[in-house]
């Protein structure tokens, strides 16, 4: 692997891995389908939520996108994806090596599939329902709304933008796979708090690093990617969740993008 895709990669697991500063945050929390005191309950003390809450709360989810808690991020996703651009050409034109670093990347593109997460959701949701387990079932809706609603940014950016992969082809900006993955651990966190956080965090930014080593991707695709994962997952746990995170931008040698902290 040469230096300059090494300190893309680890440019990459440190912004979105590393706990940052703590953040006051403001504004009025609006009323979503699981309540803070429901998430606490016993299990079966409230009701489970039904199938159609898959899907009912995807407006509100889609209007929080907007909000004054997430136009900070969107500002700093932007400059974070505007910064690493002067890197892009740059990391694609160098080798990432083969063998075992090839190997250890591979995976990534099973992993932060978009049928691949929004399955492992829906498995979640339907064992918190079998098990009757409120708690899960309410993180599995959560895992499910949060990809519907990073693949619908993801995929309208991509079509208006059109710009060519690495490899040619189109649709490179955002990544999908890596909004996927970091939908997915945004939400982990914020309901189950940094100790499933920081490990699905690290498993987002190697989901990232493998879309640039295919060659897939360029460095600001994926940035982009990160900041559309986390404004989802951001904005379906609105309101409730024990794991509250902050964000700020950060600068590295690598690149641009933003360190996730607590709160």
């Amino acid at each position: 692997m040469t230096a300059t895709r090494l300190v893309a990669a680890v440019s990459l697991v440190s912004v979105f891995c590393l706990p940052g500063t703590t953040q006051a945050q403001t504004g009025v929390q609006p009323a979503s389908f699981a309540p803070p005191a429901a998430l606490s309950a016993e299990p079966g003390v409230r009701d489970i939520p039904g199938w159609g809450d898959l899907f009912k709360p995807l407006p509100a989810d889609f209007r929080r996108l907007a909000t004054g808690r997430n136009l900070a991020l969107v500002s700093m996703g932007a400059a974070g994806a505007l910064g690493s651009h002067a890197f892009d050409a740059r990391v694609a034109a160098r080798p990432w090596g083969t063998g075992a670093v090839e190997e250890s990347l591979e995976p990534g593109r099973l992993v932060g599939d978009f049928m691949m997460q929004a399955g492992g959701a829906i498995a979640t949701y339907a064992v918190g329902r079998l098990a009757n387990k409120p708690r899960v079932a309410v993180i599995g809706a959560e895992l499910f709304r949060a990809q519907l609603v990073a693949q619908a940014t993801t995929q309208a950016l991509k079509i208006s933008t059109r710009r060519l992969r690495p490899d040619g082809t189109r649709l490179s900006f955002p990544s999908g796979h890596t909004s996927a993955a970091f939908a997915t651990a945004a939400v982990l966190q914020s309901e189950l708090g940094w100790k499933a956080g920081v490990p699905a965090f690290a498993v987002a930014a190697w989901v990232g690093a493998s879309r640039m080593q295919a060659d897939r991707h360029y460095f600001s695709d994926v940035v982009a990617g990160a900041t559309i994962g986390l404004l989802a997952g951001r904005s379906v746990t609105f309101g409730h969740g024990r794991g509250r995170f902050t964000l700020r931008p950060s600068v590295l040698p690598g690149g641009a993008g933003i360190t996730i902290g607590r709160d």
